[in-house]
């Protein structure tokens, strides 16, 4: 508790003066300021604010000049008298794209194809009339209807398991030719249609001789093409 220094009074800890002697008295610093005390909140020193972080800002592409080291600059090959950037003599040359086969591999391909397909049905055909012990000739008139859907698959088969698995009819890899695609469902369905164009022989060959770039009846109903294997020499 407060007391007066003069008259040893006791006093409130806010009084100004003494009520018994009238002593003016002195104001003491609070040890913390009164709730609502504005003039105490303004001599409170400020806290200083912490700086806010900054991220590093990435600049935009294209703004960045690049810087040629010695490594890159020894790296690059020198160029010739002319101008022209010459390529370093370890580096692979570039590998030959397929075009597009002359006008005989074409015929001779398709030619050849059809008379093995001639070959494969006669030979069944035998087989069949041997084993049923009557002539071609009866045989095909009483069960034809069952008989020609075998020569058909047995000839489709024929052309379309060398090039579902490697791209190439029977006698296309003798030729040097191979059908530009990798894709297997079209593979298949070139082969359908090889298969009527092999059969269609002559009709395929006027399309071979009427067409600028050679293409067979296959090739103009399918819009697949046939190329030349690179690196191929006919013997």
């Amino acid at each position: 508790m407060r007391a007066c220094p003069s008259c040893h009074h006791r006093l409130s800890p806010y009084a100004a003066e003494c009520p018994v002697c009238g002593l003016e008295l002195s104001h003491q610093a609070l040890p913390r300021p009164l709730l609502f005390q504005a003039s105490a909140l303004q001599q409170m020193a400020p806290v200083p604010a912490k700086p806010r972080p900054m991220a590093i800002s990435t600049p935009a592409l294209g703004r960045i000049t690049p810087i040629a080291s010695e490594t890159a600059l020894n790296s690059l090959p020198e160029p010739a008298p002319g101008g022209t950037l010459m390529l370093p003599p370890d580096s692979p040359p570039p590998a030959p794209e397929p075009q597009a086969p002359t006008f005989w591999p074409l015929v001779r391909m398709e030619a050849t194809e059809c008379l093995l397909l001639i070959l494969l049905n006669g030979l069944f055909a035998v087989i069949a009339s041997l084993l049923s012990h009557a002539s071609p000739l009866r045989l095909y008139a009483d069960l034809w209807a069952y008989l020609l859907p075998v020569h058909a698959c047995l000839s489709w088969a024929f052309l379309m398991v060398p090039l579902a698995l490697g791209g190439q009819s029977p006698m296309m890899g003798a030729q040097g030719l191979l059908l530009d695609t990798n894709q297997p469902e079209k593979r298949l369905t070139f082969s359908l249609f090889h298969l009527l164009s092999v059969l269609l022989f002559p009709l395929s060959f006027l399309c071979m001789v009427l067409t600028s770039r050679h293409r067979t009846l296959a090739e103009l109903l399918t819009g697949q093409e046939i190329l030349a294997r690179p690196h191929f020499r006919s013997s």
